[in-house]
């Protein structure tokens, strides 16, 4: 066999995909650019819930916070806490910094190649990447027990575009990612809404055995868990906790903003083609369309899952609706520029993640940790951590457990606290905290107001710019 020619098929095959491969790169020149900031109160949580898990079995009721202690404590994500609390053990927060990286950049990529495979036209790729990746970015980057599913949540939709009919083989395969998902994040309560309307689809036409297990088993393989039926009661209070939407803003509907803006550009060019070349569609590929639609429209966490669909589907509907031809020979220019792009965002994305532990955690000083936790020693002490610190706290110092007031558990909370917290952090009810606090630990980017709102004898004890500890006066 002669490989004479293989540098040139390559070259000429890097070249036709430069633009998509441009995008990536961008991509993850972005993602090296924000990596001290991925890891946050959601990324903390799976450490403490991991760490939990780990010493002491699976939860039942909260014993980590003052003002939930003794709650029902539903842990539906332990097994994905479990993950990243492992990942930690190996590697430290770098190897989980770096496995975040690689599921987030990896499902984007993947939802890429999948609409490539669909028949889209590079360009056509490139410009729905593009509209996709500011929003898929902010609401994805963080590392979470969410960031396990990205990928996965590409292969399902790809498995269940497999074949018509779907086979037993698919089915099995579509419900044993779901038992697993089901323990890993709370998006499975998606996942099974996608399964089962395949097999409510596929009902219509052929009435097979397999049609019912995909539109019921879907349902009984979110309960396969050590929660099994008190999941419904989890998944009533998050997923349709209508206060949630009210005061919190990643639970909020989609309204315009500079970020918003690209996604909602393509989410109405989508129900345009829709109109165009629908009919180019099978009727699942339609309703997945429809619920990428609704998924960005509905709340701004959405935005991961609806980027990712529109990716993976829109972009041929776009080709068949502008009537695009068939793509040009690139120059190869093309592919010196995409493997630039390309070595370039691999420099960056290494230097980021090889940098000193301190400069990964940068938006948490070891200093206000320490300082926390020397205020918070004596037995009656109560820490107001705010959202943004109070897994961070219980993370960095185990003995913190029961003193720290909340953390982001906001399942855990009443809708009043709920509204508390909010009213809080704008400074109208800085005089009057939630679980009567000994301390105070804020965040003056996201709390500038309630910090300016503490009473006057509220004494500050350690400050930086992304942290200000207080102390009330002897306890009181």
């Amino acid at each position: 066999m002669s490989f004479r020619g293989t540098p040139r098929v390559v070259g000429s095959a890097v070249a036709q995909e430069s633009l998509p491969i441009v995008v990536y790169s961008a991509f993850v020149g972005f993602l090296a650019v924000l990596v001290p900031q991925m890891l946050g109160s959601d990324g903390w949580l799976a450490l403490v819930g991991g760490r939990f898990v780990a010493r002491h079995g699976i939860p039942r009721h909260d014993t980590l916070a003052a003002l939930t202690s003794g709650r029902d404590w539903i842990d539906q994500q332990w097994l994905g806490q479990l993950g990243t609390y492992w990942l930690d053990s190996v590697g430290g927060i770098r190897l989980v910094l770096v496995v975040n990286v690689a599921l987030v950049a990896g499902a984007f990529v993947a939802a890429g190649v999948f609409a490539r495979y669909r028949g889209a036209q590079p360009t056509t790729l490139a410009a729905v990447l593009l509209a996709a990746v500011l929003p898929y970015l902010v609401t994805a980057m963080n590392v979470r027990t969410q960031s396990f599913v990205y990928l996965p949540f590409v292969l399902l939709i790809g498995l269940l575009l497999r074949d018509r009919p779907a086979s037993a083989r698919t089915a099995g395969v579509a419900l044993v990612m779901l038992v697993v998902w089901g323990n890993v994040h709370g998006s499975a309560l998606l996942a099974a809404g996608l399964i089962a309307l395949r097999g409510a689809l596929e009902l219509r036409r052929f009435r097979s055995p397999t049609s019912w297990v995909l539109l019921l088993a879907p349902w009984l393989c979110l309960l396969v868990s050590p929660y099994h039926v008190h999941l419904v009661s989890y998944y009533h209070r998050t997923a349709f906790n209508s206060s949630f939407a009210t005061y919190l803003s990643q639970w909020a509907p989609t309204t315009f903003s500079p970020i918003a803006a690209p996604l909602l550009v393509l989410v109405f060019a989508t129900v345009w083609m829709l109109g165009r070349s629908g009919s180019s569609y099978t009727a699942y590929e339609r309703w997945l369309l429809a619920i990428a639609v609704l998924l960005a429209l509905l709340a701004v966490r959405n935005w991961a899952f609806a980027s990712l669909l529109l990716v993976m589907l829109a972009p041929p509907g776009f080709d068949r609706a502008l009537r695009t031809g068939p793509p040009r020979p690139a120059p190869t220019v093309g592919a010196v520029i995409a493997l630039v792009a390309a070595i370039g965002a691999l420099v960056g994305i290494t230097g980021a993640l090889g940098a000193d532990p301190a400069d990964l955690t940068r938006n948490y000083p070891a200093g206000v940790a320490r300082a926390a936790a020397a205020a918070g020693s004596r037995p009656d002490a109560r820490i107001y951590a705010g959202i943004q610190f109070g897994d961070w706290l219980l993370w960095t110092y185990p003995e913190l457990a029961g003193k720290v007031v909340f953390d982001v558990r906001y399942e855990l909370l009443h809708d009043s606290e709920v509204k508390r917290l909010v009213l809080f952090d704008s400074g109208s009810r800085a005089d009057d905290p939630l679980g009567r606090p000994t301390e105070y630990v804020l965040d003056p980017d996201i709390q500038g107001a309630a910090v300016t709102g503490l009473p006057s004898d509220v004494r500050t004890v350690y400050k930086t710019d992304h942290a200000v500890v207080a102390v009330v006066p002897n306890g009181q």
